[in-house]
């Protein structure tokens, strides 16, 4: 049903007229999704030197040189991949090149298209998609989205928001195409189960399926799964989320979010965990330059895992247990890939967790990977403290780099946003009369609103007026500096929003 890449076909015939198209679809997209257009906009198609130049300039102004030179190291030191053929930087801009069957540009305000022909469905599908995230940048701010996000995996959450609501407008619309009806909620939510568990190997079979071109098929073949499991999370497990979103409270609670965005993938994941305002532990990783080791060693890349980069680790390495047990759990975590100077990798990776159960499970489940991935060898250690577990892999000064780990600070981060039901970045007065209003309340209830719901029970009790109370008189700040630090495990952020 949701078609993420369209094979390059030559161009045999005159390209339909994009402008013409889309203002026939306009009024369509503005019904399902509730939201109006309110400023102009392009649509038009990009030559392949043209695409070419945008993923190249948004490839080099987002990822550091030292993680384009040395790509293969880093995926393997982190353990998102670890067979197959050496995988290099420039053949990721290849496979991404290939698949892009249009992108949102927030800066120019235009929807680009590649010059490739595709069937009028095809192309219909991906503008309802585009014009959604036309929507959304005049309504919410795409750039706003991304801007304060402080890690990769809070960077995915939140473009799974926005690629899941496309994602799910696009569905409505291609049911209304089909059938002329959009199915009620049960038969909704099994298309919804149905796109959302999407496999990496399935997703892989289609597009080599799709291609005709036997060099393509073979790039395709060796990209790491990691990548497409990392490219469609926003897409698939996104729409799942949107889907959450708008069962509980309508287009209302989805447009709330691109305010009170989601802070993790474990919030994709999770709904209910958004919902009830769940926090996380921000960890800081201490200045690596005043550390005795520092001479010996180059940083390639710093950064957070979350749920999603640890369950594709243990989907990578197959471990016996499915993947989402071993992360779920998941409250925090930071790693940092280092390169020695004789050209050895280093890991070294922090993560906490929500009880000393789930650290155990994880650390258990861990050793497993380590097992595969060091080669029966010593080279690494790996300590549950608490509800931690530190892991640092390295045949070079191992003791050092555990050392380091142990200098760990954390930063509580709470979903405050849960609670500003006025929206004016301040838990207050007003808040909580908006919440006195709905106390009482059950899901059975005409007038119940799910955003004051916030253990996601079904009823505005006391446990939520506890939360609230806990949040109150808090001001909320937003951090106005973008993200700069990208790292190779989430690509997909540097193409703006991608289709």
């Amino acid at each position: 049903m949701i078609v993420i890449a369209i094979p390059s076909i030559a161009l045999s015939q005159n390209l339909p007229d994009l402008t013409a198209l889309s203002e026939t679809i306009k009024p369509q997209v503005s019904s399902i999704r509730s939201l109006n257009f309110i400023q102009p906009f392009t649509i038009r198609y990009q030559s392949n030197v043209e695409m070419t130049a945008f993923i190249n300039r948004a490839f080099n102004q987002s990822v550091p040189q030292t993680i384009r030179q040395n790509y293969d190291l880093v995926i393997r030191a982190i353990g998102l991949h670890h067979a197959g053929v050496p995988f290099d930087f420039e053949a990721l801009k290849r496979a991404t090149q290939g698949q892009i069957g249009a992108y949102y540009d927030p800066e120019t305000r235009s929807v680009n298209f590649p010059m490739r022909s595709s069937s009028s469905e095809t192309l219909k599908s991906i503008i309802v998609h585009e014009l959604v995230h036309v929507l959304q940048d005049q309504h919410f701010g795409l750039d706003r989205l991304l801007s304060d996000a402080t890690n990769s995996d809070e960077i995915i959450s939140r473009q799974a928001l926005a690629e899941g609501d496309a994602t799910l407008a696009e569905t409505l619309y291609l049911f209304l195409e089909l059938g002329g009806a959009v199915p009620a909620d049960p038969q909704l939510q099994i298309a919804i189960n149905l796109i959302a568990n999407t496999t990496a190997d399935e997703i892989k079979q289609d597009l080599k399926n799709a291609e005709a071109d036997p060099q393509a098929v073979q790039e395709i073949e060796n990209t790491p799964n990691f990548l497409f499991e990392q490219l469609s999370f926003p897409y698939f497990r996104g729409v799942a989320f949107v889907y959450h979103l708008r069962r509980r409270g309508g287009w209302p609670t989805v447009n709330r979010a691109y305010t009170h965005p989601p802070l993790s993938t474990e919030h994709i994941l999770h709904p209910d965990k958004y919902f009830a305002g769940e926090s996380l532990e921000v960890i800081a990783l201490p200045n690596l330059a005043n550390e005795p080791f520092a001479g010996d060693w180059e940083l390639l890349d710093q950064d957070t895992l979350g749920e999603l980069g640890l369950r594709i680790i243990f989907n990578t390495f197959d471990v016996n247990t499915p993947s989402y047990s071993e992360s779920a759990g998941w409250h925090g975590d930071q790693y940092v890939v280092l390169k020695h100077r004789d050209g050895a990798p280093a890991l070294v990776l922090f993560t906490t967790w929500d009880t000393e159960q789930d650290a155990i499970e994880f650390k258990t489940a861990y050793e497993d990977v380590l097992a595969i991935k060091r080669r029966g060898s010593t080279d690494f250690r790996i300590e549950q403290q608490g509800t931690d577990v530190l892991i640092a892999e390295s045949s070079r000064d191992l003791d050092l780099l555990f050392a380091y780990l142990k200098k760990v600070r954390f930063t509580p981060t709470v979903t405050l946003g849960v609670f500003d039901f006025d929206g004016d970045l301040m838990i207050g007065f007003t808040d909580f009369l908006l919440f006195a209003a709905h106390f009482g309340k059950s899901s059975s209830d005409p007038d119940f609103d799910p955003r004051f719901d916030i253990d996601a029970d079904g009823m505005v009790g006391f446990s939520d007026f506890l939360a609230f109370a806990s949040a109150f008189g808090k001001q909320i700040t937003r951090n106005s500096k973008p993200a700069v630090a990208i790292d190779p495990h989430i690509i997909h952020r540097t193409l703006g929003f991608v289709r």
